[in-house]
């Protein structure tokens, strides 16, 4: 009998010791453990567009200012020549311009920004 209850009794120390340990563990956890607190999303801000500045002329301000030159109209081949864009390039252009109405075709393969 006295050796059931010593038994008992080394048992019940031992669960004190893991109880006290497990409290200690939970402090610490707790205090690792922050509150949930929604993060800020960072807010992005567009880039303003520098317009260009100096000599430099976007393609279709090349094409327009050889085509004013001419007023009776302008063929793509002549463009390529007096510009050193492809044809492609001019094409393309012409076509976005006529497009946008700030060119016209006079006659196949003519183009001009006169007579709008």
């Amino acid at each position: 009998m006295k050796k059931v209850t010593n038994d008992l009794k080394s048992i019940a120390t031992q669960l004190s010791t893991l109880a006290k340990e497990i409290e200690t563990m939970a402090k610490a956890f707790e205090k690792t453990v922050e509150p949930a607190v929604p993060k800020k999303k960072a807010v992005r801000v567009a880039k303003k567009k520098i317009a260009p500045t100096g000599k430099t002329l976007t393609p279709t301000d090349q094409v327009l200012s050889i085509m004013k030159q001419f007023k009776k109209g302008i063929t793509v081949g002549t463009l390529r020549e007096k510009s050193d864009l492809t044809e492609k390039q001019i094409s393309n252009i012409v076509h976005r311009a006529c497009k946008k109405g700030t060119m016209t075709r006079v006659g196949r393969g003519i183009y001009s920004v006169y007579g709008l």
